[in-house]
């Protein structure tokens, strides 16, 4: 992908923020990713306190994904076939029409037994499980469309921070909503909902899949469709289109495919995905232990913002060394501090001191993230984006959805300790099984990436 060409001297700030428009899709994004925050942190904390089990609690939060799971495939067809500003804007509006009928629901709830609030708000979470499952990795795709390759590391050590900023702020957030009514939540995040969807308006300048090949490979409508407003659909008729095939629904899983067929993809794939959902199921069953079945919401929501903290240094540090230091190293001490950490939180009895742990563990996160991210964004085509996101999510959403859902059934049969040292255990073994790998912990600085690609024979999707 082309870069743009600007008048400062300084490609590394200027480019990112004045360039492209990438401001307006952050703040799109932030509001959406604040929305889900808020409204997943006390999702399974209302289950919890209207049936009184953690197992039930963890199933409703497991039926949520693999909706996601199963629509993330069609998903990412649908991504890479239609203009992903409208997906956006499509996605904002079913948004906050679930979460307020959700609200509605929860209003109604002083007059409704617990099995039927149950009843009423379930359809509602699985039909907003829908739409993530269909839209929800729609910004992730068009992230690389909007800035340039060269600036992925960067863009996306910002989004570390920035999600760490959220997830620092949502829980207590939530918490504290959630002490005033049960709906505040869902009323919020469908405020955070429109505030998306009026900045998703603004993005102008992105690519679409109306991007013609130049002779020499690169995207001649990609620079056309960041310097001007793309408000035309006959400006995307007119180009190329009809050389470059579209999609169809037998390529579904073709981002699934390459994710697994390729020796570097497949280790890094099955590692992720068994880190996430270790690694979340912990969080998970750490929050539902704290907030007392329910009664301390607000102090289960600190507990999740004490890892948000982490991350939040952690992407500072990111912003610093991703460009400097070599990637493999700072892959080596993402995975590390993971395992090292997750195993101290599992052993340590304390609250506080499980959360000085949590903390360690996740410093070099967001570091690790950026360049893993950013190197596998540039090994696939920007038309394939959506597929390949959608073949990550059936993975490490899926082991989300069945290790929240084992955690859960571990921590009601076993106990809340036992299940903690079997998830930090399974995190330490992804960790190593990573780690293995030399041509991962090897990656250079992003400017030298093209030649580790082709040493390591790390194969492309295009």
């Amino acid at each position: 992908m082309a870069s743009h060409e600007t008048s400062e001297t300084s490609p590394a700030a200027a480019s990112l923020w004045k360039g492209t428009d990438y401001g307006w899709w952050l703040a799109a994004d932030t509001f959406t990713s604040m929305a889900s925050s808020v409204v997943s942190f006390v999702i399974p904390i209302i289950v919890l306190a209207v049936s009184g089990s953690a197992a039930l609690a963890s199933s409703v939060d497991a039926m949520e994904i693999a909706v996601l799971c199963v629509l993330g495939l069609a998903g990412g067809v649908i991504q890479d076939r239609c203009d992903r500003k409208k997906l956006m804007l499509v996605e904002n509006a079913a948004e906050v029409v679930m979460y307020v009928l959700a609200a509605a629901v929860l209003v109604a709830s002083d007059t409704l037994h617990d099995s039927a609030l149950l009843w009423l708000l379930v359809p509602i979470l699985i039909l907003d499980a829908v739409r993530g499952g269909l839209l929800g990795n729609t910004s992730n795709a068009m992230l690389r469309g909007i800035v340039p390759d060269e600036q992925l590391p960067k863009a996306m050590s910002l989004n570390d921070g920035r999600d760490a900023v959220v997830n620092m702020v949502g829980g207590p957030i939530g918490g504290v909503l959630m002490s005033i009514s049960r709906a505040v939540p869902f009323l919020a995040g469908a405020c955070c909902g429109l505030i998306s969807l009026l900045a998703t308006s603004h993005i102008t300048r992105y690519w679409h899949r109306a991007a013609c090949p130049k002779p020499d490979g690169s995207d001649a409508r990609a620079d056309e469709a960041r310097d001007e407003p793309n408000t035309d659909d006959e400006t995307q008729a007119e180009s190329g289109e009809a050389n470059k095939p579209r999609p169809t629904w037998r390529d579904a899983f073709g981002g699934l495919r390459w994710l697994l067929g390729d020796a570097f993809q497949r280790r890094l794939t099955i590692a992720a995905a068994l880190i996430t959902g270790t690694s979340n199921a912990f969080l998970t069953i750490t929050t539902l232990e704290v907030s007392e079945g329910g009664r301390q919401t607000v102090s289960a929501g600190f507990v999740s913002a004490a890892v948000s903290c982490g991350m939040l240094v952690g992407a500072v540090i990111a912003s610093t060394t991703v460009e400097y230091i070599r990637g493999g190293v700072l892959v080596v001490l993402s995975f590390v501090l993971l395992a090292v950490g997750f195993v101290g939180a599992a052993l340590c009895p304390s609250v506080i001191g499980r959360a000085v742990f949590l903390v360690l563990s996740v410093l070099f996160l967001p570091a690790g993230n950026a360049v893993l991210g950013g190197l596998g964004n540039v090994l696939v085509a920007k038309d394939k984006l959506g597929r390949v996101g959608a073949g990550n999510m059936l993975t490490q959403y899926g082991s989300y959805g069945l290790c929240v859902l084992l955690a859960g059934i571990g921590m009601q049969c076993i106990g809340y300790a036992t299940t903690c040292w079997i998830l930090a255990a399974a995190i330490a073994v992804a960790a190593a099984y990573a780690l293995s790998m030399r041509a991962l912990i090897t990656i250079p600085t992003p400017g030298h990436w093209a030649e580790h690609v082709q040493r390591w024979n790390i194969s492309r999707y295009e």
